[in-house]
């Protein structure tokens, strides 16, 4: 029998096994059914602007955009595509491009470009503009033609966004009706997303790396024990509690030195109190510590 695909993708869509039509969709186990990995997880995001686009003409081809100091989006005007060898529906967007001749739709293409930004990433105002408008949004522009001069195309040779579907994360254009003859071209102008992604940024998380060193602002609580194996440095007051009255708050193996502290200019005297027993510290202070009947 053969597998019915319909039936097959609407419940890998609903979370749901596909095993057999003998069962109804409501008799299938639930599953997980979508592969991500790290690098397919932006984290860089929100700093996708919604409106105020920065590029929408040829001189800024292949220019990036910053936010915050960190490059977001990459800017392609009508790039030109490479079609696959097998038909002429289906054109890769490649950079730079390739064989006049196509290549095999079966392999991933060295220099083939990928996370395109789709129009969902902008505001409803720009929801129907495109990456050329005046007022640009994330909708690419396809341009049709048999010149191999891209500044020439015109508004005949623009595309109706009904004629073809292209999927903005692997970058593949794929035409419905109105297919390319063999002497012809297709362009696209589109913004690329080359910001980090969960595989490859380091600042994901609470810790912040500056430097040789990782930074946070958030309280750290840790249940269980800590081994550091270097020095520690703690700017701030230290409070050790003891679990219970059988054990000790500290425990020190090896030397142990008390020193002064200059604070804004003022010295912090070395002191040590035990309570309910006195000081021990600098000379120069009034420290008495009491010894009971052993003085």
């Amino acid at each position: 029998m053969a597998i019915n695909l319909e039936q097959k993708s609407n419940r890998i869509l609903g979370g749901r096994r596909f095993t057999s039509t003998d069962l109804s969709t409501s008799q299938e186990a639930f599953q997980s059914n979508l592969d991500i990995n790290a690098g397919e997880i932006y984290t860089q995001a929100e700093l996708i602007p919604e409106t105020g686009l920065p590029f929408s003409g040829s001189s800024q081809n292949g220019q990036i955009y910053q936010a915050e100091g960190k490059n977001i989006l990459k800017y392609y005007y009508r790039q030109r595509l490479t079609k696959s060898n097998v038909d002429r529906d289906v054109w890769f967007f490649m950079a730079p491009t390739g064989s006049a001749a196509g290549v095999t739709p079966q392999l991933i293409q060295s220099g083939q470009q990928t996370n395109f930004i789709s129009p969902k990433y902008g505001a409803t105002s720009i929801a129907n503009s495109t990456a050329e408008d005046s007022t640009p949004g994330y909708n690419i522009r396809v341009f049709v033609s048999s010149t191999l001069d891209s500044g020439s195309l015109g508004g005949s040779d623009v595309q109706a966004a009904s004629t073809y579907q292209f999927d903005y994360k692997t970058g593949v254009l794929q035409f419905d009706s109105s297919i390319p003859s063999s002497n012809e071209i297709v362009y696209v102008t589109a913004y690329q997303y080359v910001g980090k992604t969960l595989a490859n940024d380091p600042d994901v998380g609470i810790f912040v790396q500056s430097g040789s060193h990782y930074n946070t602002v958030n309280d750290l609580k840790i249940t269980g024990s800590l081994a550091l194996l270097g020095d520690l440095i703690i700017d701030g007051n230290t409070t050790m509690r003891s679990p219970d009255t059988g054990s000790y708050s500290l425990t020190i193996e090896g030397q142990m030195r008390v020193l002064e502290r200059e604070i804004n200019s003022a010295v912090r005297r070395a002191k040590i109190e035990v309570e309910n027993l006195g000081s021990i510290g600098d000379r120069e202070d009034d420290n008495v510590i009491d010894l009971g009947g052993f003085f």
